[in-house]
């Protein structure tokens, strides 16, 4: 599937099933075996929504320490951030997690002050080649994730998920 239709699909999905639905199919146009939308609120990286393709009856995950998380060089730096593989990574070789999450794609959501509020984010326990379409995908998302916030402000947003 090209990006332009994966898009559509996305869109479409997001209007139909929600931000949920929209996770699962996303995870379908990846290798990785997580999916998940997180928020920041302070130290603490709170999960909103979550894939897990081996247990897909899974909803959501553990709250943890941003810190403990790969989303936080995604928060610190407002920008995307990937390691196909953290124990060939020298940027990771500190991180609390590389042993245990060895891929990760994530991008941030970014509120109307300009600042990341959250991220959205693929991850594995194994290595994983991360396409460079796969990051434009989910900035994709993300933009589309922060669009919809911005036009219905009377319902929670995902900011308060």
């Amino acid at each position: 599937m090209n990006y332009h239709d994966a898009l559509g699909n996305l869109e479409a999905i997001l209007t139909r099933r929600g931000v949920r639905g929209m996770l699962v199919f996303l995870n379908g146009l990846t290798p990785h075996r997580f999916t998940a939308l997180f928020r920041f609120d302070g130290d603490t990286l709170k999960n909103a929504y979550f894939y897990d393709r081996q247990n897909p009856q899974a909803e959501s995950c553990p709250d943890i320490p941003v810190s403990a998380s790969y989303c936080v060089y995604v928060r610190d730096a407002s920008c995307p951030f990937v390691t196909q593989d953290s124990l060939e990574d020298g940027r990771v070789s500190e991180h609390p997690k590389r042993k245990e999450i060895r891929a990760y794609c994530g991008v941030p959501l970014i509120g109307e002050d300009g600042r990341a509020f959250g991220s959205v984010c693929h991850f594995d326990f194994l290595p994983v080649f991360v396409s460079d379409t796969s990051v434009e995908l989910l900035e994709a998302v993300a933009h589309l994730l922060e669009r919809v916030e911005r036009l219905t402000p009377q319902e929670p947003t995902l900011a308060d998920a």
